[in-house]
């Protein structure tokens, strides 16, 4: 997973503070940087601009511009992927397309200039997409807006990004409260922000603020498009079941009414798991483990849905907190998922 960082030359941070966040995101292996030529605040035909973009191509980032038509010709090399605002046609996005890397609005484009597109003959593997961050507080996206639009795009085999802010760092100008896609992430950790995403199937995350601390950093850097991350409680001291919950799952390909089915657990386990002397029922976001006496299910890994009765073949083995359960309902099938003892 390619994720990245913002920077803004012009608003709260001096040229030094960009080009230390440059370097210091890419030690880490963040490898994306957005910028945009269409912030009034910002200064993009400045010499600091261009320091800014030189660092960022020496320290081998994937540059993004946001641009307009009346802004693309100012940036014309290679190493810079234009992000269409709105205001592209789809006759022009096509002709780019055959050109040089682009990425849409995945925030506003819609099927018909999808099928649109394709009828044109665009290039399809050099668009990808990313989503407005969104300044004005209450204006960030809906949930299930978000989620329908990234599988519209994954629908064309599109590749989708989108923004999380800082928490702990510096909120860009001109309003200071964060630069987030959608609504409910403005006032998360990045850490929660980025896996929340990552559930709802984005494929990368950008943070949009100006100045996010080296914690947060670190954090967005360990969050891969490959998983859904779950924080839990354990709830088991045996050994056996601990170590198989350190391992990473997929999710069945159908959908049970109860219960989120990890297909490979059964597989993985190496060690018989005896039953629990007292089970419990089981409630939404428990994590259960089918014992020794359940036969060829043994070892099957669930993740509760709903309140079920107590079942001596059952051991509980974990609790999913509180708000990571949102991520639940966006758990795909045939989705890597894990969890992370807390």
């Amino acid at each position: 997973m390619s994720n990245g960082i913002s920077v803004y030359v012009g608003l709260n941070c001096s040229i030094d503070e960009n080009i230390i966040l440059i370097e210091s995101a890419a030690a880490l292996g963040l490898n994306r940087l957005f910028t945009s030529s269409i912030i009034p605040e910002s200064d993009n035909q400045s010499e600091e601009f261009a320091i800014v973009l030189a660092a960022a191509i020496e320290n081998n980032f994937e540059i993004i511009i946001d641009v307009t038509p009346e802004t693309i010709t100012a940036f014309d090399f290679d190493q810079i992927i234009l992000r269409l605002d709105d205001g592209f046609k789809p006759l022009q996005i096509a002709a780019l397309s055959h050109i040089r890397r682009i990425m849409l609005n995945a925030s506003t484009v819609n099927e018909r200039t999808l099928n649109e597109l394709a009828n044109l003959g665009a290039n399809f593997e050099n668009i990808s997409a990313l989503h407005n961050f969104y300044p004005h507080i209450f204006s960030g996206l809906d949930v299930s807006y978000f989620k329908s639009q990234n599988d519209l795009l994954h629908k064309f085999e599109i590749e989708v990004g989108a923004f999380i802010p800082t928490l702990d760092g510096i909120r860009r100008l001109p309003f200071c409260e964060g630069l987030t896609t959608l609504e409910t992430t403005r006032n998360t950790s990045v850490d929660y922000s980025a896996r929340y995403l990552t559930a709802l199937n984005a494929d990368f995350v950008l943070i949009a603020d100006s100045m996010p601390t080296p914690e947060e950093c670190i954090s967005l850097a360990s969050i891969s498009s490959d998983k859904v991350i779950f924080d839990v409680n354990l709830l088991t001291a045996d050994e056996v079941s601990k170590e198989l919950l350190t391992k990473t799952f997929c999710s069945r390909p159908e959908i049970s009414r109860d219960v989120i089915r990890a297909a490979n657990s059964r597989q993985i386990l190496t060690q018989s798991i005896q039953p629990d002397n007292d089970p419990q029922p089981r409630q939404l976001g428990y994590v259960t483990i089918d014992n020794s006496d359940f036969g060829r299910y043994a070892g099957e890994v669930q993740i509760v849905k709903s309140s079920l009765p107590a079942d001596p073949r059952v051991n509980i083995v974990a609790q999913i907190v509180p708000s990571d359960l949102l991520f639940l309902n966006s758990l795909n099938t045939s989705k890597n998922f894990s969890f992370r003892f807390v």
